[in-house]
C-alpha cells in the first residue's frame, strides 16, 4: 500500500502558495485492468475439495479423479475472421487485405494515401464504436495525431498506402515465427501465450513495486485527472482560469493570514496556468491535463525507473518551492535599504527589529 502522500497536479504549486504544510494520504489502490487484446484465460483457483467418504462395503472403488486440462490459448478475432474456411492458416496477402479494409474506408478521396483530416476520422464510429468508458474525442484525436507522425516516415505529411502496409507486414512478422509467408494457429497461440505471461509477469511486477510504496505513471496519471475533476465546478471537462485560481487561496480572511498577498499568489498561479494551456485557448483540456502530468512523472523520476517513491517526491517539491521562491522575489518589489542603526553608548547592540507582521516565527522572507 502507498504511504505517498496524495499527488496533485498543482501540488507543488499549491504548497508553496496556499498551504502551510501537505498533509500525507494514503491514495486508493486502482483494480488492475484485464490484459488488452485477448481475455486472460487464467484457470480458476482450484477450490478445497471435501473429504473423501470411504465406500460401503462391497461397493466398486470410484475411479481415480482425473487431472484438469488447462484451457487452450485463445485465438484473437482477426484470425478467426481471415480463416473463414478454418484452414487453421492465413497467408500474408490475406493479412494485408484485412488490415487494410480500414486504410480504404479512411481513404475517401480514393488517392492512396491519407491526410490527416482523413486519418482522424479512425476516432469515430463506426471504426471507434460508441462503447461505455470510451476516453472523450479530444483525448482519442491527441492520440491518433501522434499515430499519424508515426506513420508518415517520408514526412510530407500524408499516410501513403506504402507507409500503411509497411507496418501491417511488420505485425504479420512479428507472428509469422518461420518466415513461410503464412501464420498459422501454433504460431499465433504461442505469441498470444508469450504476451499473456508479459502481462502477467508486469502485473505482477508493479504490484511488488506498489507494496514497496512506489507508483505507476497510469496511477499518477489517474489521481492527478482527479484532482484536476475537483476544480471543474460546471463539468464541462475544462478549467477555465476562474476555476483555477482556487489554487491561489483565499483573497481576504482568517485563512489568508500570514499567505504571499494575494494579488503575488494570483500571478503565481496564473504563471502555472499558462505553462499547462499549451494551446493557448485560456482552458486547460485533458489532453492539456495529461500532458503536463506525464511531463511532470518523468521530472520526478529521478532514477527513471518508471516509478515515483516518496523521496523522489519529496525532492521535487522542494525543488518546486525553490523555483516559487525565486519567482517571488522577481514579482516583489525591491525594499529600499535600510540605515543602519546606530550604535548607542555603553558598547550594548541595540535591540532587534521586530518581525514583519503576517510572517511565521523562523520562516524567511517570501517562503510563505
Amino acid at each position: 500500500m502507498h504511504r505517498l502522500f496524495r499527488p496533485s497536479l498543482f501540488l507543488l504549486t499549491a504548497t508553496c502558495l496556499a498551504a502551510p504544510a501537505v498533509a500525507q494520504q494514503t491514495p486508493p489502490q486502482p483494480q488492475t485492468p484485464p490484459t488488452q487484446g485477448w481475455p486472460a484465460n487464467k484457470p480458476p483457483a482450484a477450490a478445497t475439495p471435501p473429504a473423501a467418504t470411504p465406500p460401503a462395503a462391497g461397493a466398486p472403488a470410484a475411479p481415480p479423479a482425473q487431472a484438469a486440462t488447462p484451457p487452450a490459448i485463445p485465438l484473437p478475432h482477426w484470425f478467426v475472421e481471415i480463416d473463414v474456411n478454418k484452414k487453421g492458416e492465413i497467408t500474408r496477402a490475406d493479412f494485408l487485405k484485412y488490415r487494410m479494409k480500414s486504410f480504404e474506408q479512411l481513404d475517401g478521396n480514393k488517392d492512396n494515401k491519407l491526410s490527416l483530416e482523413e486519418f482522424l476520422k479512425v476516432t469515430e464510429p463506426p471504426l471507434t464504436p460508441d462503447v461505455p468508458n470510451l476516453p472523450p474525442l479530444e483525448e482519442r484525436k491527441a492520440r491518433a495525431r501522434a499515430e499519424f507522425q508515426n506513420l508518415d516516415t517520408n514526412r510530407d505529411g500524408f499516410v501513403e498506402r506504402g507507409e500503411a502496409e509497411a507496418l501491417v507486414h511488420s505485425e504479420f512478422n512479428n507472428y509469422d515465427t518461420d518466415r513461410d509467408n503464412k501464420v498459422t494457429e501454433p504460431e499465433v497461440r504461442l505469441i498470444v501465450q508469450r504476451s499473456l505471461q508479459r502481462d502477467a509477469q508486469e502485473r505482477q511486477q508493479a504490484e511488488a513495486r506498489r507494496r514497496q510504496g512506489l507508483m505507476t505513471l497510469n496511477e499518477f496519471i489517474d489521481m492527478q485527472m482527479r484532482s484536476a475533476d475537483q476544480l471543474d465546478k460546471n463539468n464541462d471537462g475544462k478549467i477555465n482560469q476562474a476555476e483555477y485560481l482556487v489554487m491561489a487561496g483565499p483573497a481576504d480572511g482568517p485563512q489568508a493570514k500570514n499567505l504571499l498577498p494575494f494579488d503575488l499568489r494570483k500571478q503565481i498561479a496564473l504563471r502555472k496556468f499558462a505553462e499547462i494551456d499549451t494551446n493557448k485557448d485560456g482552458q486547460l483540456d485533458r489532453v492539456e491535463l495529461t500532458a503536463y502530468a506525464l511531463k511532470q512523472f518523468l521530472e520526478i523520476d529521478g532514477n527513471k525507473d518508471r516509478f515515483l517513491s516518496e523521496d523522489e517526491f519529496k525532492k521535487a517539491q522542494d525543488a518546486e518551492a525553490a523555483k516559487v521562491r525565486a519567482l517571488i522575489q522577481t514579482l516583489q518589489p525591491a525594499q529600499p535599504a535600510q540605515p543602519r542603526p546606530a550604535q548607542p553608548r555603553g558598547g550594548q547592540p541595540a535591540p532587534a527589529p521586530a518581525p514583519a507582521p503576517g510572517l511565521a516565527p523562523g520562516l524567511p522572507q517570501g517562503t510563505r
